[in-house]
């Protein structure tokens, strides 16, 4: 008899906090568009690219018509339905991990647990520039894209799963729609998600000897219309002379000294930024040994994030787009999927420990993965109270006086 209160409880608190959070969203993205200054986004510009009819995203042929008809209050709306999706996904995600937990009660971790920016630390750099994290407040095609990677990924793990008996058909077109619809919008995901993917056919194919080609020749087939897509948004983004990816090796060291290619690891907020952003990750890698490894789905998003950085880490735009750091989008939206399966092994060791394990003093490696993940969020709490009272995303924390 006291289940029932305790859930309506919970329910009403969920509803209320996700409504807060929808309308915090909306008035952010409102200001973000209508501010001359102070709120640094790619909102407007991306609305003004809408307009002006160069349309490389899906995002782009939904921001014009909206705009149209409810105007920049259209357009907050529009995106924070988007985000509110992605919260809904990666409640989803977690399902497996803790087939005990409701629906309810999922939303509401999610919505906690998707505050979590990169840790603040005293002479940290900055808040965001350099950091990498799943969670972006500014960017319209990435917004747009996360839901839909997110749901592709999973669904992928759904077709994988019958790789070794019987390849379902429905579930592989689901997953193969979904990556295509998510690649519209932002190209990102599978720039990543398909290199990572090939190196996982190429080795079940040595693994089985080459007795299950057929199925990886047709999974392997699920990434080309994602692949047409990205060279037609490439005419559209790289159409210019001079315009194109490079090695970042090959770039005049005169943009380092300058300053101009802020992102990586050439400059102090950078390589701060780097070591903020996975404190938690790090520490169920290293801490949950087994929970964390023996799943598929860690290791696989282990994969895709690594092969996300690597690339953020080794190719610029040329021309005068070096320095926007767009290939990091890459290491932003796989790092979400990583740090849902990071918590996910942070759900089954918590399991674990509740049905009685504590070899290796599991409850101590508990205890510093979840004081990780709370210094995260706090952070994320913080960053988000600044971009309310109208900062720039991109904001220095000054914190050099805390230390000397």
């Amino acid at each position: 008899m006291k289940r029932k209160p305790i859930r309506w409880t919970l329910t009403l608190i969920t509803v209320v906090l996700l409504a807060v959070y929808f309308g915090a969203m909306c008035w952010l993205h409102h200001q973000q568009l209508c501010a001359a200054d102070g709120y640094a986004s790619d909102l407007t510009t991306h609305l003004e690219m809408a307009e002006k009819g160069y349309i490389y995203s899906t995002a782009s042929l939904l921001i014009a018509p909206v705009y149209g008809m409810a105007g920049t209050w259209g357009i907050a709306l529009l995106v924070t339905l988007f985000q509110m999706a992605a919260l809904g996904v990666f409640a989803a995600g977690m399902k497996t991990a803790a087939p005990g937990l409701s629906a309810t009660v999922r939303l509401l971790i999610s919505l906690v647990v998707n505050l979590a920016q990169a840790v603040w630390i005293p002479r940290g750099g900055y808040w965001y520039l350099g950091t990498v994290n799943g969670t972006i407040y500014h960017n319209t095609t990435y917004i747009m894209l996360a839901p839909f990677a997110l749901l592709a990924m999973l669904c992928f793990y759904r077709a994988w799963a019958g790789m070794h008996t019987r390849l379902e058909a429905r579930a592989w077109l689901i997953y193969t729609v979904l990556l295509t619809l998510a690649t519209s919008f932002k190209a990102s995901f599978v720039f990543a998600f398909a290199p990572a993917l090939l190196v996982l056919l190429i080795w079940d194919l040595v693994q089985t000897r080459g007795k299950n080609v057929k199925r990886e020749i047709l999974m392997g087939c699920s990434v080309l219309p994602s692949i047409a897509l990205c060279l037609i948004q490439s005419t559209i983004l790289f159409g210019e002379e001079g315009e194109g990816l490079q090695l970042v090796f090959s770039v005049d060291p005169a943009y380092f000294d300058s300053n101009v290619i802020s992102w990586g690891l050439f400059n102090e907020a950078s390589q701060r930024g780097l070591l903020r952003s996975f404190v938690f990750v790090a520490a169920v890698a290293l801490l949950l040994g087994r929970a964390a490894w023996s799943s598929f789905r860690y290791r696989f998003g282990f994969w895709t994030f690594g092969v996300a950085m690597a690339e953020a880490l080794l190719i610029v735009e040329k021309g005068e787009r070096i320095g926007h750091a767009n290939i990091w989008w890459g290491a932003f939206i796989c790092y979400w999927i990583f740090f849902l399966e990071s918590f996910c092994a942070f759900l089954r060791g918590v399991a674990a420990w509740r049905k009685g394990q504590r070899e290796r003093l599991l409850a101590v490696r508990l205890l510093l993965c979840g004081a990780a993940l709370l210094w995260h969020i706090i952070s994320g709490v913080c960053f988000l109270v600044l971009l309310m009272q109208g900062n720039s995303y991109n904001i220095p924390i000054a914190t050099w006086k805390l230390w000397f």
